[in-house]
C-alpha cells in the first residue's frame, strides 16, 4: 500500500518503504487534494478551479488530464487513481494517509491514542506547499486550521493528563506545543497559564499573559477573552492554590478552564448531570445508566456555551427538591439532570428530567420506550437526543430571560440569547431584528465568537429567505464575520457552521462541504449542521447521502427550532431524486410546524404537481400565495440562485407551472 505523509513535508512512499518523488506544486497539490479527500472524490470542476482556474475551460479540462496522467505514471498502478463518473479521486484500498490514521486515533479519548495521535505531528500540515491560485491556497489554509484544531484538543487533553499524574514540567512542554499551533488562542494559553501558576511558577503565569495580551492587541486589536481575564483574576488573588498545596486537586480542564461563580458578560450556563438511578437490579443495567451519563456529558460539554459537570457522588439517587436546591447552592448550578432507568425484559422505559434547583421547577420532563435485548444498541441513540434536546431546552430558556430584561439591562450574553430566540421565529422582521441583538453583544463583547457566527449566519438567512438588497456584498460580510468567528474559538462548532452556509450561498459547495463536516467533528451533536451538510450535499448531487444527514438532524434534535428547515430540505433532496409521494409528506410535516417558510408549501406544491394530483396540487398552490401572493415562476428561479445544476432548478419550477403557477 501506498503511504502518503501530509504532516511536515508531503511524503509519498511505496509499500516497500521507497520513496515515490512526487515533482511540481500543481502535481503535490493535487496528491494533497486529493489524500484529504478520499472520503468524497472531488469533482472535476473542483479540481480545475483549484489548480487552473485562470485558464480557459478547455485548457484546464486538458491540463487535469495531463496531472492525472502523469500521478498514474508516478504510482506506478493503474487502480491508485480511480475516476467515477466526473469525480477523481484517491483509491483508500490502495493508499494510506497520515491524517486518516492522525483522527482516527484523536477520535478515541484513551491517552495512549492521544500520545499515538501527537507522535504522527511531524510539523504543519503539507508544510511549504503553497499553490498558484487563490482558492487552492485559502482551501490549504482551512485544511491547516482544521487539522490544528484537532490537535488542539489532543495536546489539552494530554496536558490535563500528566498534570494529573504530577508530570508538571512534561505537561508545560506539552502546553507549549500546544500553543505553537496557534499563539492567539485563548483556551491554548489557559492551559499553559494555569500549569504555570498551579506548578507555583505564578509570577511567569502572569508575565506570559502579559506578553500574550499585548500580542492580542498588536496582531487583532482586541484584548483577552472573558474565560482568561477571570483565570488572571482567579491567579492573581491571595487564595490561588497550586498543585503542590492539594495533591488531590483534580486536573486542570482546557474546556472548563475556571470555576469561579463570579457573574461576567459572558457567562454560561452552568449544568450538573447526576448518574442515572437504575431502578432494576442487574450489572447490565449499572453498566448502561453509567456509560449513558458518560456520554451525556460529553456531548452537552461540545456546546460551548455550556458549562457542564458531573456529580458522582450522587450516583443512582432520585434527588428530592431539597437534594437539588442545596446541590444548586453549593455549586453554583443553574439546571441539573437526572433520570431512571426501568426495563423489563426486553422493554426499556427511561425518563429524563431537567430540574432547575433554584426553584425546584422541572424545564424539560419526557420519557423514551425502546424494545431492545442488548441495551448498548440503544446508549448512542438515546445520548446524542437527550444531549441536544436538552441543549435546545436551555437555549429557549436562556432566550425566554433575557426577552424580560430591559434593553440597558442586557450584556452580551443577554443580546445573545435574545437575537437567537427572535431569530427562530423566521421572518423577515424577527431576522432584522436578531443581527440587531447580535451585533450589540458584539458591542459589548468584542470576542464574543458564537455572536460572530450567528449575525453571519443572519445575515445569510437574510439573502436566502427575505430577498435582502444587494446579496454580493451582504454575503462578502457575512463571510468575513463567519471567519472571525473561527478565529475567536476555533473549538466552537458555531463558526465553522456559518462558514459552511456562507460558502453553500456563494455557490462554493466544496468549501461548504469541508466547513460543516469540521463543524460536525467538533459537535456531532449540532443538528443545524448535519442539516447544512445535508444541503450542500443535495446541491451538490449526492442526494442519498444529502438525505442520511437530514434524517440524522430530524433524529438527533426532535424538537429543534429550525426543525422545519430540516424536514424542507429533506423534501426539496426528495424532490430532485423524483420520489415525489415522499417529498410532499417530508413538506408537510415541514408546514406543520409553527415557524415554517414559505418555501416548504412550494415544495409541497410542486411534488404533487409532478404525481399528476392536481388537485392537491393546485389546494397546495392556495396556500402559497396565501402565504407569497406575488410568487412566480421567474421570481423562484432567482431565488434558487446558490443551485449550480439547471436540472434541480427545472424539477423545482416545472412542478410549480404543473400547478398552474404563472
Amino acid at each position: 500500500m501506498i503511504s502518503i505523509n501530509l504532516f511536515g513535508k508531503l511524503r509519498v512512499n511505496a509499500a516497500n518503504g521507497e520513496p515515490i518523488v512526487v515533482s511540481g506544486a500543481k502535481s503535490q497539490g493535487l496528491v494533497a487534494y486529493l489524500a484529504l479527500n478520499t472520503d468524497m472524490h472531488p469533482s472535476r470542476d473542483r479540481l480545475m478551479s483549484l489548480f487552473w482556474g485562470d485558464r480557459f475551460t478547455d485548457q484546464a479540462r486538458q491540463s487535469l488530464r495531463q496531472a492525472i496522467s502523469k500521478l498514474r505514471r508516478i504510482f506506478e498502478e493503474e487502480d491508485v487513481i480511480v475516476i467515477e463518473g466526473d469525480r477523481v479521486g484517491l483509491n483508500p484500498n490502495k493508499v494510506s494517509v497520515d491524517v486518516d490514521e492522525f483522527s482516527r486515533f484523536a477520535a478515541d479519548s484513551s491517552p495512549e491514542n492521544a500520545l499515538s495521535a501527537l507522535a504522527l505531528l511531524h510539523g504543519p500540515l503539507l508544510d511549504g506547499l503553497f499553490g498558484q491560485q487563490s482558492e487552492f491556497d485559502d482551501w490549504i489554509a482551512s485544511e491547516r486550521q482544521r487539522v490544528a484544531t484537532i490537535a488542539s484538543k489532543i495536546y489539552e487533553r494530554a496536558a490535563a493528563e500528566q498534570v494529573k499524574n504530577g508530570q508538571l514540567e512534561q505537561g508545560v512542554l506539552t502546553a507549549r506545543r500546544l500553543i505553537a499551533l496557534d499563539p492567539l488562542r485563548d483556551a491554548s494559553q489557559i492551559v499553559l497559564i494555569r500549569i504555570l501558576a498551579q506548578s507555583g511558577e505564578r509570577a511567569a503565569a502572569i508575565r506570559h499573559f502579559n506578553a500574550y495580551e499585548a500580542s492580542l492587541e498588536k496582531e487583532l486589536g482586541v484584548g483577552a477573552g472573558s474565560d482568561l481575564q477571570r483565570l488572571m483574576n482567579e491567579i492573581r488573588s491571595e487564595s490561588f492554590t497550586n498543585v503542590a498545596d492539594e495533591a488531590d486537586q483534580e486536573a486542570p480542564r482546557a474546556d472548563h478552564p475556571d470555576l469561579s461563580r463570579e457573574k461576567s458578560d459572558h457567562q454560561r450556563t452552568r449544568i450538573a448531570v447526576v448518574p442515572f438511578a437504575a431502578l432494576a437490579p442487574g450489572a447490565e443495567q449499572e453498566f448502561f445508566v453509567d456509560g449513558l451519563t458518560q456520554d451525556i456529558i460529553t456531548n452537552l460539554s461540545r456546546f460551548r456555551w455550556l458549562d457542564v459537570h458531573a456529580s458522582e457522588s450522587l450516583k443512582g439517587i432520585a434527588l428530592t427538591v431539597g437534594e437539588m436546591a442545596v446541590m444548586g447552592n453549593e455549586h453554583g448550578l443553574d439546571y441539573v439532570v437526572h433520570g431512571s432507568l426501568r426495563n423489563l425484559g426486553s422493554n426499556l422505559r427511561l425518563t429524563v428530567q431537567l430540574a432547575e434547583p433554584s426553584t425546584g421547577r422541572y424545564q424539560w420532563v419526557t420519557r423514551y420506550d425502546r424494545v431492545t435485548d442488548n441495551l448498548m444498541d440503544v446508549q448512542d441513540e438515546l445520548s446524542d437526543t437527550i444531549a441536544a434536546s436538552i441543549e435546545a431546552e436551555l437555549e429557549s430558556a436562556a432566550g425566554k430571560d433575557a426577552g424580560q430584561l430591559d434593553i440597558e439591562a442586557m450584556n452580551a450574553w443577554d443580546n445573545y440569547h435574545r437575537g437567537l430566540a427572535t431569530q427562530y421565529e423566521f421572518s423577515a422582521e424577527t431576522n432584522s431584528e436578531a443581527q440587531k441583538y447580535f451585533r450589540r453583544a458584539i458591542a459589548l463583547d468584542p470576542n464574543f465568537a458564537a455572536a460572530y457566527g450567528r449575525l453571519s449566519y443572519a445575515m445569510v438567512i437574510s439573502a436566502i429567505y427575505f430577498e435582502a438588497d444587494n446579496v454580493p456584498a451582504l454575503l462578502d460580510e457575512a463571510l468575513n464575520l463567519a471567519r472571525k468567528s473561527c478565529q475567536l474559538d476555533h473549538n466552537d462548532a458555531i463558526g465553522r457552521f456559518a462558514l459552511g452556509r456562507v460558502y453553500l450561498a456563494r455557490g462554493e459547495y466544496d468549501r461548504s462541504l469541508s466547513e460543516l463536516n469540521s463543524a460536525i467533528a467538533l459537535n456531532p451533536g449540532m443538528a443545524q449542521a448535519h442539516c447544512g451538510l445535508g444541503d450542500s450535499l443535495a446541491y451538490s448531487g449526492d442526494l442519498d447521502e444529502a438525505m442520511d444527514s437530514f434524517e440524522e438532524a430530524v433524529r438527533i434534535s426532535p424538537s429543534d427550532p429550525y426543525r422545519w428547515a430540516f424536514l424542507s430540505y429533506g423534501a426539496t433532496a426528495l424532490l430532485f431524486k423524483k420520489e415525489f409521494q415522499k417529498s410532499a409528506e417530508w413538506a408537510a410535516r415541514a408546514e406543520s410546524v409553527p415557524n415554517a417558510h414559505y418555501w416548504a408549501t412550494a415544495v409541497r406544491t410542486s411534488a404533487l404537481a409532478h404525481l399528476g394530483d392536481i388537485e392537491r396540487a393546485g389546494s397546495a398552490l392556495a396556500d402559497l400565495k396565501a402565504q407569497k401572493p406575488d410568487i412566480t415562476c421567474d421570481f423562484v428561479k432567482s431565488r434558487l440562485f446558490y443551485l449550480r445544476d439547471p436540472a434541480q432548478i427545472d424539477i423545482y419550477v416545472e412542478g410549480l407551472r404543473k400547478a398552474g403557477l404563472e
